[in-house]
């Protein structure tokens, strides 16, 4: 199809979530099928009655626009396959796919949150109010499917974590049962080292401080009766809670996917500048994000200090519209 206009755009992301949904219809009860916890496959089971009426709730919207989906295919639902079916040849153990699968339904959730965000944003935009209470009825039973697949992974592989915990012998504390010595200690019957306390004390205050390897704001303060010197504890090091924007600019990689604060999918990284990065964003304008925008980066995600449905309301520089 030709994508001419906003309307276009709008209807072609449609048909991609209309893909989605009709594809999920099918997978689901694959993953309820090889559930081994029963809270798991009530999850897959109920979230696939709701993928049903998701499909109704779009074929609405493409009664509204006056249009008959067409075919757009959706690569989401296809990768999430590959992997399903490439995690099987491990044969891995029942529990271990429960897990997987949980994990796998959580990632795919996380996909279709973003796009019935970009989806209703793009339907406000022209003007299609009456799509509006559909998809957001679709958004909120994935984000609540969302939340109930993390829990049920977390809650699992706490289980599995106990389960697999041996139990550790009660064992008595070194030497509680050894009987007590009536001999008294033999440093009781060693002569006094015949040299006076204030000389030990001047030649230990005398001795150079050890090297901490970083530099003190106030010399360590020797103490008198051991001869050890202790650093003051205020220079010592601490970490931040922020990286500086120095080292978070030297983390952040081409590739890398976005999310906010609430780990929701925002876009991917697609270069790398100076003083900010150019967030992708699918359906929607690109957006330089600041690297003081960024909470947190891991091996390979960067994390913003904002929640994803507020990013578009952020006041960034964007590129032009020639790229």
């Amino acid at each position: 199809m030709a994508i001419q206009s906003p309307r276009d755009l709008f209807l072609y992301g449609l048909c991609a979530m209309y893909d989605v949904e009709r594809k999920l219809d099918q997978m689901l009860p694959i993953l309820a099928q090889e559930s081994l916890d029963a809270q798991a496959r009530e999850a897959f089971t109920q979230h696939e009655q709701e993928t049903r009426q998701h499909i109704s709730n779009l074929e609405q919207c493409f009664q509204i626009l006056g249009s008959q989906p067409m075919i757009v295919e959706s690569n989401m639902v296809a990768g999430l396959r590959r992997d399903h079916d490439a995690f099987l040849q491990q044969q891995p153990p029942a529990q271990a796919l429960t897990m997987f699968d949980l994990y796998a339904g959580y990632q795919s959730e996380c996909l279709e949150i973003a796009g019935y965000h970009n989806l209703i944003d793009a339907a406000n935009s022209i003007g299609l109010s009456q799509c509006v209470p559909l998809l957001q009825q679709n958004l909120q039973q994935e984000i609540a499917a969302s939340q109930k697949l993390a829990a049920l992974a977390h809650q699992l592989g706490l289980q599995q974590t106990q389960l697999g915990r041996a139990p550790v012998p009660n064992q008595p504390p070194a030497g509680a049962n050894q009987p007590m010595s009536n001999q008294p200690a033999q440093a009781t019957n060693q002569p006094m080292p015949n040299q006076p306390m204030a000389s030990q004390s001047a030649q230990a205050a005398n001795q150079p401080a050890p090297n901490q390897g970083f530099a003190t704001a106030n010399p360590p303060v020797a103490n008198q009766s051991s001869g050890t010197a202790n650093p003051s504890i205020a220079d010592e090091p601490t970490e931040t809670a922020n990286a500086p924007a120095a080292n978070i600019a030297s983390q952040v990689q081409e590739g890398m996917d976005v999310v906010g604060s609430d780990m929701r999918p925002v876009g991917v990284v697609r270069n790398v500048r100076d003083n900010d990065f150019r967030i992708d964003i699918p359906m929607q304008r690109d957006l330089y994000a600041p690297f003081d925008a960024v909470q947190n980066v891991t091996a390979d995600r960067v994390i913003l200090n904002i929640p994803a449905d507020q990013v578009r309301d952020m006041n960034w520089s964007k590129p032009s519209l020639m790229g």
